[in-house]
């Protein structure tokens, strides 16, 4: 196997956060250079202050601690990658402090690219220095600029009379006002956001077992759970019917809930509409066995459907931080597992009701994490093995 080459990375902004994971999978980080990390002199003045933290097996230091450095500094070959869109203010920098030019990279060529630098890199554009200057080319577009040394997106004001620049017309042009289909796509085949549904119901099926219950009706539970469950249980908010194991119950009152009364909680898109979410997120742990397992998914992007908000009230949209953090504040949860689904195509096809049939699966499978379209969380209790069948908290009459 080959070694990874060694670097130094010099910036923890926004570029170091958007491709820190492939760059410390890719090379040897030695140490991350931040120029908010106090130098040794500054740390002599108030020595609560640590010139040098852990990060991922390397350090922070502050650059000045370069010139000096044993490892790091005059003398070094490591080469310095640059994270951040002032390359010129931290390539002068570095060149202050004895930094050779042949070390110094452009840490926004390298992958993964936000849209800006895919225009920029993708097809064969590169910055490259000439004396002492740093210029974006392009040989394709016959395009050689001097970048703003404070802010490579400027590159985007000349950039915008060329064909690397998208026009926003291609896309809005054929964009209605209006939706296709008003019913989340129902009205033209399965709704976008149940195919992302039934895939994180199908990946923890095997979570579906025992005493299940399930929102409104039973359709996932025996389209996931088969002869796994042993008891099959409706939660309905407004009524009951026992002949038909259906239990009228509040999320957020706790009303009509047994506690530690079932193995498995399908819950799927009903968060949004309970406005108490933290007694909801209680009340669901509450009613779980030791052991048993919540399968809960919510909406991070739709439209809002003025009889369900009439109706019920919608209140919330979920992103993946906040729909895991509602469960794992809880003293009775043992782990939290989250997952998001979506992206932007399939979430704007899912605003204009298009149905999931209407797209191809490698548009509806392809994952970006920055268009949540729907966040699911399996939620754990703590204690015992999940499923019991000795202890069903319904008798099959209905009656507790």
């Amino acid at each position: 196997m080959s070694r990874k080459e060694k670097v130094l990375l010099f910036g923890r902004g926004m570029v170091y956060q958007r491709k820190k994971e492939r760059l410390f999978e890719n090379y040897e980080v030695a140490a991350v250079l931040d120029n908010a990390v106090p130098s040794r002199w500054e740390s002599a003045v108030n020595p609560a202050e640590s010139t040098a933290k852990e990060e991922s097996g390397g350090i922070v230091m502050n650059p000045a601690e370069l010139a000096g450095h044993p490892e790091f500094g005059k003398s070094s070959d490591i080469p310095i990658v640059l994270l951040s869109y002032a390359l010129g203010d931290m390539y002068r920098q570095l060149r202050e402090l004895g930094v050779s030019q042949k070390r110094i990279r452009f840490g926004p060529m390298i992958e993964p690219y936000n849209t800006f630098e895919n225009m920029l890199f993708s097809d064969g554009g590169e910055l490259v220095f000439e004396e002492e200057e740093i210029f974006y080319q392009d040989q394709k577009w016959n395009l050689h600029i001097k970048t703003d040394p404070s802010n490579l997106e400027k590159l985007t004001d000349v950039l915008k009379s060329t064909p690397l620049y998208r026009r926003s017309e291609d896309v809005v042009n054929g964009l209605p006002l209006t939706p296709l289909d008003d019913t989340y796509g129902m009205n033209r085949g399965t709704p976008i956001d149940r195919y992302y549904i039934e895939q994180f119901l199908t990946s923890h099926k095997k979570y579906i077992c025992g005493t299940v219950m399930e929102i409104g009706d039973r359709e996932y539970t025996k389209k996931f759970g088969g002869n796994r469950v042993t008891d099959s249980l409706i939660l309905d908010v407004e009524k009951e019917n026992l002949k038909n194991r259906q239990i009228k119950g509040n999320f957020a009152t706790g009303e009509g809930l047994l506690e530690e009364s079932i193995d498995c909680l399908i819950c799927t898109q009903t968060l949004p509409f309970i406005y108490d979410l933290c007694s909801a997120a209680d009340n669901i742990v509450r009613i779980l066995k030791r052991g048993g397992t919540a399968l809960i998914t919510a909406a991070g992007i739709s439209q809002i459907i003025q009889y369900e908000k009439l109706h019920y009230g919608h209140f919330w949209s979920f992103t993946e931080q906040s729909l895991r953090r509602l469960f794992e504040e809880n003293a009775d949860v043992e782990f939290v597992d989250a997952v998001t689904y979506g992206n932007v195509k399939s979430s704007a096809a899912f605003l204009y009701g298009i149905s999931c049939e209407e797209l191809a699966q490698e548009e509806l499978d392809f994952h970006d994490p920055n268009y949540q379209l729907i966040v699911a969380v399996v939620v754990k209790k703590k204690g015992g093995n999940g499923a019991d069948d000795e202890d069903l908290a319904y008798d099959s009459a209905g009656n507790q």
